[in-house]
């Protein structure tokens, strides 16, 4: 991945970000919610863009995401007010599962370290 790409993939974050942060979205469902973005993954081409977001409240990620996706011709509208680019790239937002991933591993691993544990005080 060149290093323009990996510039503007951070460039895209941190407008999201601030989108998310500090207003713009009038939805009801975005209003109070937590969502991080964690990474933007752009095509070489630069057409589009796919947004990974961590929801803090699983039980509501669903609803979340559907709003985000909703609101998505806003946040091409605010990002091109925040970032210079010719054209800004579509924008697909999508739910982040590698910290859910990092958690089920590190609970495994617990577990594993538990039974050696108790495989080693037994003997």
């Amino acid at each position: 991945m060149s290093t323009r790409v990996q510039r503007i993939e951070e460039t895209l974050r941190r407008a999201i970000a601030d989108v998310l942060l500090f207003g713009g979205l009038r939805d009801p469902r975005l209003q109070g919610v937590q969502v991080g973005v964690t990474g933007v993954r752009v095509t070489p081409d630069l057409l589009q863009a796919r947004i990974f977001v961590d929801i803090m409240d699983p039980n509501q990620s669903k609803a979340i995401l559907a709003a985000l996706r909703s609101a998505t011709p806003v946040f091409r509208a605010e990002v091109a007010k925040k970032v210079h680019l010719r054209r800004v790239p579509s924008l697909t937002f999508e739910a982040d599962s590698a910290i859910e991933r990092g958690l089920r591993i590190e609970s495994l691993l617990a577990e594993i370290r538990d039974e050696d544990a108790d495989r080693e005080s037994g003997s």
